[in-house]
C-alpha cells in the first residue's frame, strides 16, 4: 500500500485532478489548503507574531496550494494514477509551477474506506 501526496499550486484544477484520481481507482482522498514556505517567509517579514501572520494570509486568501492525500493499494494503480494525472492536467516534471506529485510506502493502514487492510506489503 502507498500514500499519494499531491501538492497542487494550481487549485483551479483541483475537481479535474480528483476526478481523475476516482476514475483511475482512487477510493478516496483528503485534500487541505496548504501555502509554501516563500509565502509563510515573506509575511514574518512584516514583523508580526507567527499567528497573526498565518490568520492574514488565510484571511487574504494567500492559501493558494492544495495537499491531496491518497491512499492506494498496490503499485500498479499508483503508477495508473499518476500516470492519468499528468495526462490530464500536465506533467509535474514538466512545469515546475505546477506543484510536486510523490508516493510513500505504507507498513501498517486501519480504517478508511480501505478498511483494516491484513494481507502482505509490498
Amino acid at each position: 500500500m502507498y500514500l499519494i501526496v499531491i501538492i497542487l499550486n494550481r487549485p483551479e484544477l483541483l475537481k479535474k485532478l480528483l476526478t481523475v484520481m476516482k476514475r483511475n481507482g482512487a477510493k478516496g482522498a483528503t485534500v487541505l489548503d496548504s501555502m509554501g514556505q516563500g509565502v509563510i517567509m515573506k509575511s514574518f517579514e512584516e514583523d508580526r507574531p507567527m499567528i497573526a501572520s498565518i490568520k492574514k494570509l488565510k484571511e487574504e486568501g494567500l492559501f493558494v496550494n492544495k495537499t491531496i492525500l491518497s491512499v492506494i493499494e498496490d503499485k500498479q494503480k499508483l503508477q495508473n494514477i499518476a500516470d492519468a494525472v499528468e495526462r490530464e492536467i500536465g506533467s509535474f516534471a514538466e512545469d515546475s509551477e505546477m506543484g510536486i506529485m510523490f508516493s510513500v510506502p505504507l507498513n501498517m493502514v486501519r480504517g478508511g474506506k480501505l478498511g483494516r487492510y491484513d494481507g502482505p506489503f509490498e
